[in-house]
């Protein structure tokens, strides 16, 4: 009997403590509940905010290193094409690729590099600020790329919706306000570089500026502007063209080059030295002869002539000549 009151009485302890850990899980989950919306409604994303459709399904989370995977949800879908984006790293405040298309079921992981980023789900008018209800990876550090594996993020395409993204980090500078986001299926009309603009221009913050007027300034600051036109001439007569400066005299024609010397002879004969007193004749080699010419003088002309033989001339001169002091002067 005492065993099973003792039993009876274990039991009701067991039920008491059981109720308690119920009643203790529901008022956490309460609390928890209240901060989280506390949290959504200090961001921006709580009551007051229209809820924008969820276009991806978070699946999975891993700090990296030996840490364990935590299983967030299964995939809502059959498995599509895996794509996988590099956070930060080397690429620096930035995440490659920026944006992608994607298909209903494809699988989107991201991986964490240095030094400490968020995948945070947003809209296209607010790019840095989280939409109610998006997927948001919280802070997955990896200092210095320190963590092998690296931290690890991953979700599922549910459609073929444009979705956005950016890093909510705010140290030491908003990484959101430096153009860190990343889009999923943008459109000609919403494309990944007007939300990256909208991104830059608001700074990281919830103040948003109108879609006309981001687009407004973008298109300002493209503009090229034309240079004014010239100022109208007059109809007067236009001042008197300055005569041109006198011709240079022309160049003096270069000197004759005067001819090669000849053997035995002091010098070649040029307009210089034949005005000149004529130098003396050669002296013959030993065995020449000088044989007496002939001539006349009539009417102011002489004529004369004489009978050579070769060995009367210097060594080489004659051949090939005419006229002159024993021939000197070239055919």
């Amino acid at each position: 009997m005492d065993y099973n009151m003792g039993g009876s009485t274990k039991k009701a302890d067991m039920g008491q403590k059981n109720t308690m850990q119920v009643s203790s899980g529901y008022g956490e989950a309460m609390m928890k509940n209240d901060a989280n919306q506390k949290n959504a409604e200090d961001m921006g994303s709580g009551p007051g905010q229209a809820a924008a459709d969820i276009s991806v399904a978070p699946i999975s989370s891993c700090k990296g290193g030996n840490a364990p995977v935590e299983q967030i949800a299964q995939p809502p879908m059959p498995k599509g094409m895996m794509h996988k984006i590099t956070v930060g790293g080397e690429a620096g405040l930035a995440f490659s690729p920026s944006s992608l298309m994607a298909a209903p079921g494809d699988i989107v992981e991201f991986t964490f590099m240095s030094q400490n980023h968020t995948v945070t789900q947003s809209t296209f008018p607010k790019p840095c600020l989280k939409m109610q209800g998006g997927a948001d990876s919280g802070f997955l550090p990896n200092p210095n790329n320190t963590i092998s594996p690296p931290p690890s993020y991953i979700f599922q395409v549910k459609d073929t919706k444009p979705a956005w993204f950016y890093c909510k980090q705010k140290k030491p500078t908003s990484h959101c306000g430096k153009g860190m986001t990343f889009s999923i299926n943008p459109t000609a009309d919403k494309s990944h570089e007007m939300f990256m603009q909208m991104a830059i221009q608001q700074n990281g913050t919830a103040g948003a500026t109108a879609m006309s007027g981001s687009m407004t300034s973008m298109a300002a600051s493209s503009t090229v502007i034309a240079p004014s036109p010239p100022p109208e001439t007059s109809s007067a007569s236009p001042p008197p063209v300055a005569a041109p400066p006198p011709a240079a005299p022309p160049a003096a024609a270069p000197p004759a080059v005067p001819p090669p010397p000849i053997a035995g002879m002091a010098s070649p004969p040029t307009p210089q030295n034949l005005a000149a007193e004529p130098a003396a004749p050669p002296a013959m080699a030993p065995g020449n002869s000088m044989v007496m010419g002939a001539g006349s003088m009539e009417n102011g002309q002489c004529s004369c002539s004489c009978l050579c033989g070769t060995a009367a001339f210097p060594a080489g001169a004659g051949i090939g000549m005419y006229g002159g002091w024993s021939g000197a002067v070239a055919m």
